[in-house]
């Protein structure tokens, strides 16, 4: 069926002004646009809408129960025109973002923090979770897009980097003022298996010639800081954790060399594009980055 906004705000003013002289002059049409553009109407739907005579024009019974539903149906037009209007000026909009912790805890609070102050008619919601958990969210359409690091497996999906979040080397202070390897002799504090950091970290070890098993398996970058400060041992975490874990002088941060960058960017499906407010989003997180510590790519 088609029906355009022209023909209901036209059917509309005949019925209120009873009058197609003065609906065409409200319209800037011609009287045989406008009785044109009624019959395409009554074509359309099937009905007869309006009887008409050459002194007066008034609405049929089907004209009668059709004038409420095309109000409603120009209301909702104008509503959904507005609401395009106010999206594109980012008046309004919905952002849904999942988040690896690392960057939920460090960068991400800032930058939503400041968006939120420049456009605050557009509503963000943030979910952390491990990498898996966002590689899923992204794939079911949960989130629009997630920040995380790069998946093995990219079918239907998208990934646009950001920034390196390397491993650095995290031990308590008297550990790491001694002999500089010192620390290789030390219980490794590994992060749980199922995390997109353990692999990485047992990667680089290998790479130093650390050959040791984890002593401890913690999931949550948290309890290995707490294990590493009370020197039961040494870890490898993100650069970026160092913003929340409140490293302080009990604690040496130290680089380490390692085989693999690691590397977190923005996951998104494919061939979906970009809402008005994500792409404003996008733009303000990567300006952002640019003077983050953590550094861009």
């Amino acid at each position: 069926m088609d029906i355009s906004f022209r023909q209901l705000r036209a059917f509309i003013l005949i019925a209120e002004t009873s009058s197609f002289t003065r609906t065409s002059e409200q319209l800037y049409l011609s009287q045989p646009a406008l009785s044109y553009s009624i019959r395409k109407l009554e074509d359309a739907l099937g009905l007869q809408l309006l009887a008409r005579n050459t002194r007066s024009v008034e609405l049929t019974p089907a004209g009668e129960h059709f004038l409420p539903q095309a109000r409603r149906m120009l209301r909702d037009m104008d509503d959904a025109i507005r609401d395009a209007h106010e999206a594109l000026n980012l008046i309004r909009g919905t952002i849904r973002l999942g988040a690896l912790p690392t960057a939920a805890a460090s960068f991400l609070p800032g930058v939503i923090a400041a968006f939120g102050r420049d456009h605050p008619g557009v509503k963000i919601s943030l979910r952390d979770g491990r990498a898996g958990e966002v590689k899923a969210w992204v794939q079911n359409g949960e989130v629009d897009a997630g920040i995380t690091s790069l998946p093995e497996d990219l079918s239907g999906l998208g990934f646009e980097p950001l920034l390196d979040d390397n491993l650095m080397l995290l031990v308590r202070q008297e550990g790491a003022s001694k002999e500089p390897d010192t620390w290789k002799t030390l219980p490794y504090i590994a992060l749980t298996a199922d995390t997109s950091i353990r692999p990485l970290a047992d990667e680089a070890l290998r790479h130093l010639g650390v050959t040791t098993q984890p002593a401890w398996e913690v999931a949550h970058m948290s309890t290995a800081a707490a294990l590493v400060r009370e020197g039961i041992g040494f870890s490898l975490l993100p650069a970026s954790c160092t913003t929340f874990l409140h490293i302080g002088a009990d604690l040496s941060v130290l680089p380490v060399e390692q085989p693999t960058r690691r590397s977190l960017g923005l996951l998104r499906r494919k061939p979906i594009g970009q809402t008005p407010s994500m792409q404003a989003f996008l733009s303000h997180l990567n300006r952002c980055l640019e003077g983050s510590p953590t550094g861009r790519r």
